[in-house]
């Protein structure tokens, strides 16, 4: 993606903002990798690493950044948008949304049709910090 970008905005004042963007969105997207990873050893369930608040930070920084906040954020930069106050209401919109998203994904995942949702829920199988199993240890 960095290629991408300088290829077609290196000598755009955008630029910097953009590649700074996406370095901020890929580090946050890491963390929620991560955190997502020490919480679900496959090997070895252990409910005590589970939470509501712990999935709602897995899904905050995995999900929601790239997948909702990114896309708004980039086509703010490039329609001359800088008001740091629009971006922190954009980006608390957003995360709302990942959010929503998730829990139905991950409602999905055990209990959609994979003729129909196209894939096979593993959620559960992979031990998963999933909205339902959070929602069944309460």
């Amino acid at each position: 993606i960095y290629s991408i970008l300088r290829r077609h905005f290196g000598s755009d004042s955008l630029y910097t903002a953009l590649n700074d963007l996406f370095h901020e969105v890929t580090l946050l997207t890491a963390t929620g990798q991560y955190m997502d990873l020490v919480t679900a050893e496959p090997s070895k369930v252990d409910f005590s690493r589970f939470s509501l608040e712990r999935h709602s930070l897995i899904v905050i920084y995995k999900t929601a950044f790239y997948t909702f906040y990114l896309p708004c954020a980039l086509a703010m930069r490039l329609a001359g948008i800088t008001d740091p106050t629009l971006y922190a209401k954009t980006r608390e919109i957003c995360i709302l949304i990942g959010e929503y998203f998730q829990v139905q994904d991950d409602y999905l995942d055990c209990y959609g049709d994979p003729n129909k949702i196209g894939k096979v829920g593993t959620d559960i199988r992979d031990n998963k910090c999933s909205w339902l199993i959070n929602v069944a240890l309460q």
